[in-house]
């Protein structure tokens, strides 16, 4: 159940140095990004893990990931979060298009123990002990950073959520100015690089089965019939009639076509038909204008 909790704002500035954000705004647009990110989040209120996604009526897009023990945790689960479409039954999700339209920046907290839904604790949420979206809006652009804690750590005290909400504004203000860089920009390599993320984006792009999906990922991964075979432990000729099936179902003819096919979906995929994005250097004016506000702190 949600308990909102009165809105207090924070007059006094973040207990982290102004002078300590450079580095994420140096990151702006870059894979670094995400890794700044948390590493200023954990000095500042203990956190383990975060993901920035960008909020649309009816989709939902990864825009950053980072976790503090420098593995792929974060970025991996959000993948799941978002390719596998949990994103669609995570009620904060909802909570917060609604508090951004209404309050501006806004901060839910989630006892994961306490979520109803058992897969989504178990698959998203392994070995975390709460979560904290902060959410806000900029240019009629959503934004949710997701700040997570692990069992070893236990819960966010009050402190470090105060903390945190001091410094909400700014915060949104830097993950609308890395999205809009980074989701301007297209890259088409990182389409390429992470068979992860291909076939994620192919999960989100098409309907077809499991198999024949699996096979057009790694041949837009670059491997060969054989080294597809391997990978997926079955035959040669099957992996043929994979491909002949999904190509059908795609209407195309050639690997060829299947790339054209692929990077089309994946612009699409990425954000990448937005504006032209601004230039990371123009973010410093920010941090130059920014002041700090308090952001309701709501919990479930």
């Amino acid at each position: 159940m949600m308990n909102r909790s009165s809105s207090q704002p924070m007059l006094s500035p973040p207990r982290i140095p102004v002078a300590a954000l450079p580095d994420i705004v140096e990151a702006m647009g870059t894979a670094d990004f995400g890794a700044r990110l948390v590493a200023y989040l954990h000095a500042m209120c203990g956190a383990d893990h975060c993901a920035v996604f960008q909020l649309g009526p009816d989709s939902l897009c990864e825009v950053a990931a980072g976790s503090v023990d420098g593995t792929q945790k974060a970025h991996d689960a959000a993948l799941r979060y978002v390719g596998q479409q949990y994103w669609r039954k995570d009620p904060t999700i909802s909570e917060a298009r609604s508090r951004v339209l209404r309050l501006g920046a806004a901060i839910i907290r989630v006892d994961i123990g306490e979520l109803v839904d058992t897969e989504l604790r178990e698959t998203v949420y392994p070995q975390i002990r709460e979560r904290v979206l902060l959410c806000g809006r900029r240019n009629d652009v959503a934004f949710g950073l997701s700040i997570l804690r692990s069992d070893v750590h236990g819960r966010f005290s009050d402190e470090e959520i105060t903390e945190l909400a001091s410094a909400a504004e700014l915060l949104v203000s830097l993950l609308a100015k890395h999205a809009d860089v980074m989701l301007g920009r297209p890259n088409l390599a990182d389409a390429l690089t992470s068979l992860v993320d291909i076939e994620t984006c192919l999960v989100a792009a098409t309907d077809l089965p499991r198999r024949e999906l699996e096979v057009c990922s790694r041949v837009l991964y670059g491997l060969s019939t054989a080294g597809v075979a391997l990978d997926l432990d079955i035959g040669e000729e099957s992996v043929k009639t994979y491909r002949k099936r999904a190509y059908q179902r795609l209407k195309i003819g050639s690997e060829r076509e299947l790339l054209t096919w692929y990077l089309h979906r994946w612009s699409e995929w990425r954000g990448h038909s937005a504006p032209a994005a601004s230039s990371p250097a123009s973010a410093a004016s920010t941090l130059a204008a920014w002041r700090p506000h308090g952001a309701p702190v709501l919990t479930h």
